[in-house]
Order: C-alpha cells, then sequence, then structure tokens
C-alpha cells in the first residue's frame, strides 16, 4: 500500500515534469506551441494527467514563468556580489561579462523573458514583471556596496539606469541588434561606471 508520503513524491514529480515540459516547449517552440497536449506529451505523459494537476495552460504558464523568471532574476541579482570597490571598474567588467555570458548561454529562454517582460496582458508578463521588482529592490539594498548614498527617488533612478541598460543590451544582443558582446560589456560598465562616478562627485 503507497503511503500518504510517497503518493505526495510522486504527485510533486509529475507536476515538476509537466512544469518542465512547459519550459521545453516555451525554450524550442515558443508560447502558441505550448498547448496542454504538448505540454502532456513532452513531459511523457498524457493530457488527461495535465489536468489532475494543471486547470489550465495559463496555470502551468504561471508555475513556468516563475520557474523561467527565478532563473533570469537570479541572474540580475548576481550584479551585486563581488563587488571590488578598490577595483570599480575591472569588478563590474567582470560581473557584466559574466552575466552577458550566463543570459546568453541559454538565449531562447532570455528571449521569452524579454518579449514578455512588459506584457501585463499574459501571465508570463505578470510574472516576469514580479519578478523584475524584486530584483530591482535586491538592487537597491545592495546600493550601499557600490559606495552609493542618495536619497530613495536617486537611488530608484539608479537601479533604473542599470536595470534598463543590461536588459536593453541583452534583447540587442539575443536579437542580433549588436554583434559584438565585448563591447557591450564596455558600454555597460561604462553607463554603471559613470554612475557611481557622480555619485561619489557629489560626496566629496
Amino acid at each position: 500500500m503507497q503511503s500518504p508520503r510517497s503518493g505526495r513524491r510522486g504527485t510533486d514529480v509529475t507536476r515538476r515534469r509537466l512544469i518542465d515540459g512547459a519550459v521545453e516547449i516555451l525554450r524550442r517552440e515558443g508560447v502558441s506551441a505550448a498547448t496542454t497536449g504538448r505540454i502532456a506529451g513532452v513531459a511523457g505523459l498524457k493530457q488527461p494527467t495535465f489536468y489532475v494537476h494543471f486547470t489550465d495552460r495559463d496555470e502551468v504558464f504561471e508555475a513556468a514563468a516563475a520557474e523561467i523568471g527565478q532563473r533570469m532574476v537570479a541572474k540580475l541579482e548576481r550584479l551585486h556580489t563581488k563587488f571590488d570597490p578598490e577595483n570599480p571598474r575591472t569588478s563590474l567588467r567582470a560581473m557584466y561579462a559574466a552575466i552577458v555570458a550566463s543570459f546568453l548561454a541559454d538565449s531562447e529562454l532570455t528571449r521569452i523573458f524579454l518579449r514578455h517582460r512588459a506584457d501585463d496582458g499574459t501571465v508570463l508578463g505578470r510574472m516576469f514583471a514580479l519578478q523584475l521588482q524584486q530584483a530591482r529592490k535586491a538592487l537597491m539594498a545592495s546600493l550601499p556596496l557600490y559606495g552609493v548614498s542618495a536619497p530613495r527617488p536617486i537611488s530608484e533612478a539608479y537601479v533604473e539606469i542599470i536595470v534598463s541598460a543590461v536588459l536593453g543590451v541583452l534583447e540587442a544582443l539575443v536579437d542580433g541588434g549588436l554583434k559584438d558582446r565585448e563591447v557591450a560589456v564596455d558600454a555597460l560598465t561604462d553607463v554603471t561606471a559613470n554612475v557611481l562616478q557622480s555619485q561619489h562627485g557629489k560626496r566629496r
């Protein structure tokens, strides 16, 4: 006889397979291809099993968006790790090079995230927007690591400049508008270094 705990593990595993199936279809084929039948099929399950775990496609999209968004936002939040105030430009450039490489290593998921991030008419867009807000809050909290001490409205503007610059450059790289990754990383570094330099100048 199956124990309640082992039954729950089986349920969790099946749900996980369906979420992974949705993410895989989004990565390879895009939103329009992600029907409930296709998601179940990629997960190696029958379509009726889908409805045991999710009410409809939007519900599994919400779970998939959470999965994708967490991956993307975790990369953004790494901007404030390992910052060396003694070598700010070198440190910034190393971080931007790492984050750009990380996003471009999974360019299809990055493209989905970027294209839907401002689409509040879809569950993907709503989830991505929420997660970007979380990333902005994390960056706000990390500004003192960069030596930035400014009134909240100014700090929020700095965060928006950094987030917008990163997302804009990533979009251009993924879509081919920018060809040279190294030049893109240099530009991101310059933008951020100028913001920090202007703040340090005000404090002197």
